[in-house]
C-alpha cells in the first residue's frame, strides 16, 4: 500500500492527516517527510517508482492509494521537466504571497502571465508554483507544460476510483473530525505552530489545520472549529470528486464501496501476485 495523499507523508501529523496505524510493513511513503522540508509531486514520483520496483522484486502487487489530483495526475500522465527552482526564488515567491496574500497575489501572477487565469485562484501551490517557474525561467509554466513532453512512469497502471453515496461519505467526513478533535489532533497541531511555519504550508493546508489554529489562538470556540472543518471538507470533497469525473483516464474504473474495489483486485491479480490475499485495512 504506496501512498498517494500529498499530507499523509508528513511526519508529527498522524492523527490530523489521517495515517494508517497498523500493519505498518504494508504501508510505504507514510509519515516520512519533515513539515519543514520542500517536497513536491516530481519527489513523491521518484519515491513511489522506488517502492513500485520493490514491490515488483518482492513479487507483491503495489497498490497506490490516496486523493491527492496533482500526485495522481503525475503518476497517470507524468510530470514536464521544468528546470528546479532557487532555493531564493522559492523564498522571495513564498514572502510575496504572505505579504500580499492569496488574491493580490493571483492578481500580480496573471497580469504577468495571462494563462495563470487558468488556475484557480484559491488554490495557492499552483499560483505560487506558477510565479516560481516564471520568476526562475521567464517562462509560463503552462508554455513548459506544452513544450516538455511528460513521459508516463507506469505503462499499465489500472485507475480504481471508490465514490461512494455522498450522505455517507459526508457522514464520514463528520464523524471522522470528531474523532480527529478529541485524540490527538489539538497537539499535533500545536507541534506544527511551534515550528513557525507559514499558514500556506503545505502541512498546514491539511484538513482541519487552519481551524485549529484558529481555535488555539482564541479566534473561535471549539465547536467552531469542529463545524467549520467539516464544512470545508465536505466542500472539499464535493470538488475532488468533479476532479475524478473529469481528470481521470476514460479506462477509470468507479465503485461505491471499499468491499467492491477489493473484491475487483481480488479477482483480477490475486493469481499473479500469490501475496494479494492480505485484505488492505481501512
Amino acid at each position: 500500500m504506496i501512498n498517494c495523499d500529498s499530507k499523509q507523508i508528513y511526519h508529527g501529523v498522524p492523527i490530523l492527516t489521517d495515517q494508517p496505524v497498523s500493519v505498518r510493513d504494508i504501508h510505504k511513503l507514510y509519515g516520512y517527510v519533515a513539515p519543514t522540508q520542500n517536497y513536491s509531486a516530481g519527489l513523491w514520483l521518484q519515491d513511489v517508482k522506488r517502492e513500485v520496483q520493490q514491490a515488483w522484486d518482492d513479487n507483491v502487487l503495489p497498490v497506490i492509494t490516496g486523493g491527492s489530483g496533482m500526485y495522481i495526475n503525475s503518476l497517470v500522465n507524468g510530470i514536464s521537466d521544468i528546470p528546479a527552482i532557487d532555493p531564493e526564488v522559492r523564498k522571495t515567491a513564498r514572502n510575496l504571497l504572505e505579504s500580499l496574500g492569496n488574491a493580490a497575489f493571483y492578481e500580480a501572477l496573471v497580469a504577468r502571465d495571462s494563462n495563470a487565469a487558468r488556475l484557480h485562484h484559491n488554490n495557492t501551490h499552483q499560483i505560487l508554483r506558477a510565479f516560481e517557474v516564471l520568476e526562475q525561467t521567464g517562462t509560463s509554466i503552462f508554455t513548459w507544460w506544452e513544450r516538455s513532453p511528460r513521459i508516463k512512469p507506469f505503462e499499465n497502471c489500472e485507475v480504481l476510483v471508490l465514490l461512494p453515496p455522498r450522505n455517507k461519505l459526508y457522514d464520514k467526513i463528520n464523524r471522522r473530525f470528531l474523532t480527529m478533535m478529541q485524540t490527538d489532533a489539538i497537539s499535533e497541531v500545536k507541534y506544527l505552530m511551534s515550528l513557525n511555519l507559514p499558514m500556506h504550508a503545505p502541512v498546514m493546508k491539511a484538513h482541519g489545520a487552519p481551524e485549529i489554529v484558529q481555535y488555539l489562538q482564541g479566534k473561535i470556540e471549539f465547536m467552531e472549529a469542529v463545524e467549520i472543518a467539516q464544512k470545508n471538507t465536505r466542500h472539499y470533497a464535493k470538488r475532488q470528486c468533479t476532479w475524478f469525473r473529469t481528470q481521470l483516464p476514460c479506462d477509470t474504473r468507479f465503485f461505491s464501496s471499499q468491499n467492491e474495489i477489493i473484491d475487483h483486485v481480488l479477482a483480477q491479480y490475486a493469481s499473479k501476485y500469490p501475496r494479494t490475499h492480505t485484505r488492505p485495512c481501512n
